[in-house]
Parts: structure tokens; sequence; C-alpha cells
């Protein structure tokens, strides 16, 4: 999914979600660092959709910080970020 498919997508908040799962289970490393740097947006972008409105709440903030932490041992453990490079 594109990142301007997510922008107005305010009732798909927990797409997100989706897109951590497929970059947890990518085994292909040329894959995986796509889907990382896709839900990486994702997050950023529920992040601020959270920060301009109270539809969010406390439990889905802990989750997005426990999804960022995921990918970045993602990226750190399995990708060797940052010292990784494109092949």
């Amino acid at each position: 999914m594109k990142d301007c498919e997510l922008i107005g997508t305010d009732h798909l908040g927990p797409h997100w979600k989706e897109m951590v799962a497929e970059a947890v289970s990518e085994t292909d490393p040329r894959q995986l660092r796509e889907k990382v740097a896709a839900a990486e947006a994702a997050i950023f972008q529920r992040l601020q959709r959270l920060a301009t409105s109270s539809k969010g709440s406390h439990t889905e903030m802990r989750e997005l910080r426990a999804a960022s932490d995921r990918l970045l041992a993602l990226k750190t453990d399995v990708l060797k970020f940052p010292g990784w490079r494109e092949e």
C-alpha cells in the first residue's frame, strides 16, 4: 500500500497493525526493507492523526510504541541497520 492511500483513512486507524504484521512475518530481506519502511510510515501517519484528534487511546499509543520498537529491532538485528546497504 502506498503512503498516499493512508492519507484520509482515519477510519482505518488500526491498518498500521496489519502493515507491522506483514513486516514482522517477511523473510525476504529485500522485501523486508520495503515493508518496514511502509509500516514505519503508517505508524507515523497514525501518530500524526492521534496528535490532532481526540479519538486516540493510551492503549493504542502504547501499541504504536511497541510496534516501533519491534520494527527497530528488525532493522538492527535482521537488516543490520545502520550499516546495511542495498545489494
